[in-house]
């Protein structure tokens, strides 16, 4: 039996798997455990819930609504950095090129 989920037909309860997100996103499962753990530099850390008693192997399951609003933010354009304005040349220098022989 296999389980697919889409935007429309999902519910506000469905809990999602990495191998889920890994489908939805087409990245590597490597990929997805580092959003979970690590985040990403411009969406930060996907939340989600470690099913995993204490001891245990990690057993990750992240809301339908964090997932969309994770990808919302790794959907936004990184803000531009500022570029310095270049200091003006002073007038005393020649301008004949950039090697003087």
């Amino acid at each position: 039996m296999r389980r697919e989920h889409s935007s429309s037909v999902a519910s506000p309860t469905v809990l999602l798997k990495p191998m889920d997100i890994k489908k939805l996103a087409r990245v590597p499962y490597s990929t997805i455990i580092g959003w979970l753990t690590t985040g990403h530099p411009r969406a930060g850390i996907l939340v989600s819930v470690d099913l995993a008693a204490a001891g245990k192997r990690h057993s990750y399951r992240i809301r339908w609504e964090d997932w969309e609003a994770f990808l919302a933010r790794l959907q936004t354009a990184p803000k531009e950095r500022q570029r310095s304005k270049p200091l003006p040349r002073s007038s005393s220098v020649e301008n004949n090129g950039m090697f003087h022989y």
